[in-house]
């Protein structure tokens, strides 16, 4: 038996008339508001004695009516525990172990995906990246939204992110020798966030975790920081990263050791003007080149720091490979830089990927040039692949990555994220269900491509 999704004792079209109603209550406490401004604007100063009792007693009569919307909640909560209970009895397909909302959840979305039904897709973005005028260090920070493939595989991006400013600021430096250079702790903080049933929310996420700066002076780093080892380049012999090997091209001449010229540390790879295409590559999970390994369907961020010569042309590639020679999570987890995205002064590039649902059993890093270089030469220093920070369960994920200058105490990156609130069932169940805690979203479609219309909310 599968469960009906809309039209006659649907399950959406039961929840769409519970989430009307909690919307009506919500437009009355906020009308309230409203009302009481046009009370206040025909009393004077002088006279606004007469109702203090009004004005200060508001609040605690719009919480006492959202009394309702916790009736509504656990209404929503038995319709979709029930409904969806009853249907797994009978399934042959998916099984839903306990009866609770979580695993009642859990099984509708599956079964959602297997049924190829869906709702309209919310989506986020960030603003412009905002580093602090008085920092001292100048790395950069990278954000990443999507979902992961397990379980959440038919939603893009997590729709449940909250609209607010992300602060990201270091709280430890390596001056007071407690932490390495290029280690530094930093806090992500999200804005104040209001309760579910709330007349104000969604608001803030009201979250706070840590993360680590990453560089590559970490080798084989734990969770959080790069995996890599040797990939600052620090240690070279007859002009090949030690823990590297050549896989094509020829040491000395298409690529060598560089002294002169590095973004940390004293040394980088050269990428000389011979017009020749080669690679050099690290095999993860091997203690001939890195022991750190690739967690599957994990959100990673890739960085690398590049410079150019004068009229250099070409192009280099970083990237994460199979033993066949391709690039992982469909050719998404590489780094490509042409010549004219790259600067005469040195630049961190970053990219931010899931890892594949499968990690191959060999998986090779990538350095190579796929576009022969020409006329003067390119420098590659401070390669790092490193799993990425989330801020919360269905929130953002964020990743730092040291500069040439470290990071100081309270220096600061901010960022704006604003989720455009289009998936009217995505935010009734985030508001119902708390599907930004739970870590869970419905299988989501956007350009109206969704099967169950968010017009069932009346």
């Amino acid at each position: 038996m599968a469960i009906t999704y809309d039209g006659a004792n649907g399950l959406f079209t039961r929840l769409g008339k519970l989430v009307g109603m909690m919307d009506a209550v919500r437009t009355h406490q906020n009308n309230l508001k409203t009302e009481l401004a046009d009370v206040q604007s025909v009393y004077s100063s002088a006279d606004s004695y007469m109702i203090e009792q009004l004005v200060g007693n508001l609040e605690a009569r719009i919480a006492q009516t959202g009394g309702i919307l916790n009736d509504i909640r656990m209404s929503a909560e038995k319709t979709l525990i029930e409904m969806c209970y009853a249907d797994a009895k009978t399934s042959t397909r998916n099984a839903m172990e306990n009866r609770t909302v979580r695993d009642a959840l859990v099984w509708l979305i599956r079964e959602m995906s297997a049924d190829a039904e869906s709702v309209d897709e919310t989506t986020n973005s960030k603003g412009v990246i905002s580093y602090g005028a008085s920092n001292n260090g100048n790395g950069v920070l990278a954000t990443f939204s999507e979902c992961p493939n397990i379980l959440l595989s038919n939603t893009s991006v997590w729709p449940n992110c909250r609209t607010e400013l992300i602060d990201v600021r270091c709280i430890q430096d390596a001056q007071d020798g407690s932490i390495a250079s290029g280690s530094e702790a930093f806090e992500i903080r999200g804005q104040p966030a209001f309760d579910e049933l709330d007349y104000r929310f969604p608001a803030g996420s009201g979250k706070r975790v840590r993360m680590t700066c990453v560089s590559g002076h970490v080798d084989a780093g734990p969770r959080g920081q790069n995996i890599l080892s040797n990939s600052d380049f620090e240690d070279q012999t007859s002009n090949v990263p030690l823990l590297f090997t050549v896989t094509s091209g020829t040491a000395g001449t298409d690529f060598l050791t560089e002294t002169g010229t590095y973004w940390r540390g004293a040394k980088s790879v050269k990428a000389a003007a011979t017009s020749t295409t080669w690679e050099i590559r690290q095999q993860l999970g091997t203690s001939s080149g890195t022991v750190g390994k690739l967690v599957p369907d994990r959100p990673y961020m890739i960085s690398v720091a590049l410079k150019k010569d004068v009229g250099a042309t070409g192009t280099l590639r970083i990237s994460l490979k199979d033993g066949s020679g391709n690039v992982l999570s469909g050719g998404l987890m590489a780094i490509t830089v042409g010549h004219g995205a790259i600067s005469t002064s040195w630049g961190v590039t970053t990219a931010t990927v899931f890892s594949p649902r499968i990690v191959p059993t060999t998986v090779y890093l990538s350095v190579e040039c796929t576009v022969g270089i020409a006329t003067a030469a390119m420098y590659i220093d401070e390669v790092t692949v490193a799993e990425m920070t989330q801020l919360g369960n269905g929130g953002p994920y964020f990743g730092i990555v040291a500069g040439s200058s470290d990071w100081d105490a309270d220096d600061n990156v901010r960022v704006n994220w604003t989720n455009n609130g289009e998936g009217a069932f995505n935010t009734s169940f985030d508001r119902l269900f708390r599907m930004n805690e739970l870590g869970l979203a419905l299988p989501s479609q956007s350009g109206g491509t969704e099967t169950i219309d968010d017009a069932l909310i009346s």
